[in-house]
């Protein structure tokens, strides 16, 4: 061992104490001294790699990051604190911005206070008001500025709650002194968590005055306020997409730049930020303007003519059922309801918007996954093969140097025959992988899928076969990774990129962006129209338009209350509210279904006309429980792996998820509607339906243990149930796609009953 060796050793050594001792801290909970104790194992790291190595577990930007962030809490003298899950008041601040100061909020402060001037045009008082000695100009601004204020109220509440209840439960104190990372341009910065707090803020009530005044803009137009949430929540959707997406789009002029939040407070402060408060404002006193100036429209936008003609011209079917008749009158008032065109118009809209999306994603891919692919190639020629052929040919050179130096190690190395040999050996193994990545370009643009499959097998076996105790991917992902390949190179399946790799819950990663980097890496997507379904599913956009769709048709008696109370008058007719309601849970469940199975349609027809159908036996990761019963066999052979997985064609995932989906939306109808019995108003529904549906769903796995297959909320995560992911989480392999659909019908078809005999009760009342 040479002299730098010993250093490397000696300081290596002392890293291992500070680890030590920062361990103890941990244990015994010294946290004032954890900072201390972090600056000097960093002082040790940076020794050891001034002697020529490098120190692998913490590299470029997240070193530094870590020794301005150790920098910056022992100048403040600050004790260390768990980010991931904070207790103490300003951090627990800091992430409940992100949601409460985030999109989330904005939602929240359109939905509360967005349709102050509809919701008066809805029920006719905008008419009186306007009769009033009061111009239009202060009637909008004066409301606007109410609102405005009641966003302010908002953020007090919630900046009061999110200090108050850890100061009440750990009794820390609070510290805004705490620094958080941003990016500078190239470089990152530390930043105090107050100052992170009131960038969150400031850019929530920017958003928040452009996004209320074009819900003011655009309330010139319409007269009903879900009208308004679906028109308001279409374009913001769209923007920020768009801006996301073309960097010609995300410049200081573009105000919906605002609600890529995470993108903003990820930055540190710039001079273009001023720039961009300029034109936000300037946005909204425009959009302000234009709601003040805009002539009154005669009718509003998707409002039907009033003039009516008869049903069925006038005939009457006097002969069939009650509760047929009234649901016949439930889906004639459907048709003539003027939402039902306009959620019609904006649902499809949306479907073409979530296509162009999944189109424009899967040529990024394409692209990326070959660039990638063809760097790396390059770098290793030029880091590996070039040097390695370097040292070939000066290999008789070295050897005359060493000897002459009479360095008796080099000596014997050099006049060791096995020296050249493993060198050449290398050389070659280096080679091959350049040329495997080489081909995987050339076979995939030669349309040649069998030979794309072996390279790209090659290369998950290579890769497995190097594996390292820094790679976060487990040997059960690379055991997914080459049966998919197999099955495919078996099938000659057209490629779906980027697909090299099949991350799994198995794998371990150091933190949440590690996990994202992986999983945007390795994500597949392809436009056709089954994998544009399966994108939509795994990704969770199905929620929008199933959401969408139970506000037009999970109403039920809600919608018909209110200023304009037409329950009223059905109920002098010679009709029982069991019938009422058994018409509307028949008539709009049906409505609901059929609308959410159209959808469906849609976008794999749109997917086909573009691109092409798809391949029906594309694999799909499904885990089995014999992974689970035998974890250790992460440690064994790989064969013992394959059992903990199966493989199941892509179009058999869909149609059991999509089923599974279409009963969760009929549940989610017929609770909203029996909730409406009892609930007067729509708001009310929908926020009981969502509060039951989130209490339900965490309760569910936080108490149910072994009996949790038994709550149909369990199966509201349709994509994780029919792969079995959430059965091998839970440990309960009760949970299938089976289980759940008799357990989503019995729910429903119990609700329905308990419903029916409520309203059977009241009939017996009302009779009385």
């Amino acid at each position: 061992m040479d002299e730098k060796q010993e250093k490397q050793l000696e300081h290596a050594n002392l890293m291992a104490t500070a680890l030590f001792h920062w361990k103890s801290a941990i244990y015994n909970e010294e946290w004032e001294a954890i900072p201390a104790i972090e600056q000097d194992f960093l002082t040790h790291m940076h020794l050891f790699e001034s002697y020529e190595n490098s120190f692998l577990s913490l590299r470029d930007t997240e070193r530094e990051i870590t020794m301005q962030r150790n920098e910056w809490m022992l100048t403040q003298s600050l004790a260390y604190e768990d980010e991931d899950f904070p207790i103490s008041p300003a951090l627990f601040l800091k992430e409940s911005a992100t949601v409460l100061f985030g999109v989330v909020g904005i939602g929240l402060v359109i939905l509360l206070f967005g349709n102050i001037v509809t919701t008066e045009k809805e029920h006719k008082t905008w008419l009186t008001v306007r009769t009033q000695p009061i111009a239009k100009g202060r009637l909008i601004v004066g409301k606007y500025i109410s609102v405005c204020l009641m966003s302010i109220l908002f953020i007090v509440i919630g900046v009061s709650a999110s200090l108050i209840i850890p100061m009440i439960h750990s009794g820390h104190p609070v510290l805004f002194e705490y620094p958080a990372v941003v990016t500078i341009g190239d470089t990152v910065s530390i930043i105090s968590t107050g100052q992170y707090i009131m960038r969150a803020i400031l850019l929530f009530i920017l958003a928040g005055i452009f996004t209320l005044s074009l819900t003011f803009f655009l309330g010139s137009f319409v007269r009903n306020s879900f009208t308004l949430y679906m028109l308001t929540g279409f374009i913001l959707l769209i923007s920020a997409f768009s801006t996301s997406t073309y960097n010609i789009l995300n410049a200081v002029w573009n105000p919906f730049r605002l609600l890529l939040f995470s993108q903003f407070l990820e930055k540190g402060p710039e001079l273009s930020d001023w720039w961009t408060l300029l034109f936000v404002v300037g946005w909204s006193l425009l959009l302000l303007v234009w709601a003040i100036f805009m002539p009154q429209r005669a009718s509003a936008l998707f409002q039907a003519s009033a003039n009516k003609s008869p049903f069925a011209n006038g005939k009457i079917k006097a002969r069939i059922p009650s509760m047929l008749r009234v649901s016949l009158f439930e889906w004639r008032k459907m048709r003539r309801n003027p939402l039902f065109a306009s959620v019609a118009i904006v649902l499809i809209l949306l479907l073409i918007v979530d296509y162009i999306f999944i189109s424009h994603q899967t040529d990024l891919k394409e692209e990326e996954y070959f660039q990638d692919l063809q760097a790396l190639a390059d770098d290793y020629n030029v880091n590996l093969v070039y040097r390695l052929q370097q040292e070939i040919t000066s290999f008789d050179e070295d050897k005359k140097k060493a000897e002459e130096k009479g360095d008796e190690t080099l000596i014997v190395y050099y006049n060791d025959p096995k020296s050249l040999e493993r060198k050449e050996e290398l050389l070659e193994d280096y080679r091959n992988l350049v040329a495997m990545r080489v081909n995987v370009i050339d076979h995939y643009q030669q349309n040649d899928w069998t030979a794309f499959y072996e390279s790209q097998l090659a290369l998950n076996e290579e890769r497995r076969a190097r594996e390292s105790t820094y790679d976060p991917l487990s040997p059960f992902t690379y055991a997914v990774s080459i049966a998919e390949k197999e099955w495919l190179l078996g099938r000659n399946l057209r490629p779906v990129l980027s697909g090299e790799l099949t991350p799994t819950i198995f794998d371990e990663y150091e933190d949440k962006e590690l996990e994202k980097f992986y999983y945007d890496t390795y994500k597949k997507v392809d436009n056709s129209g089954l994998f544009s379904l399966y994108l939509n599913i795994t990704d969770k956009f199905y929620i929008i338009p199933g959401i969408v769709l139970l506000f037009l048709v999970g109403m039920g008696f809600a919608s018909e209350r209110g200023k304009r109370p037409t329950l009223q008058l059905l109920l002098t007719q010679p009709v029982r509210k069991r019938d009422l309601f058994l018409g509307k849970v028949f008539t709009n469940s049906m409505i609901g279904i059929i609308g959410c199975v159209a959808l469906f349609g849609l976008l794999a027809l749109i997917g086909t006309l573009v691109n092409r159908f798809g391949d029906w036996a594309y694999p799909v990761l499904h885990y089995d429980q014999k992974w689970i019963d035998d974890p250790f066999s992460l440690f064994k052979e790989a064969t013992s792996i394959t059992d903990g997985f199966h493989l199941m064609p892509l179009g058999n995932y869909l149609l059991e998820t999509m089923g599974l989906f279409l009963l969760v939306l009929w549940f989610a109808i017929v609770l909203s509607i029996f909730l409406s019995q009892f609930i007067r108003s729509k708001a009310g529904v929908i926020g009981a339906v969502a509060v039951i549906g989130f209490v339900g769903y965490i309760g569910s796995h936080k108490l149910l243990g072994n009996l949790l297959h038994l709550s149909p909320f369990t199966y509201f995560d349709v994509a994780r149930i029919t792969n079995g992911e959430i059965a091998v989480l839970a440990e309960n392999y009760q949970i299938t796609g089976m289980t759940g659909s008799l357990v989503l019908l019995v729910s429903t078809v119990g609700l329905i009953g308990i419903g029916w005999l409520i309203a059977s009760r009241r009939d017996r009342t009302t009779m009385a």
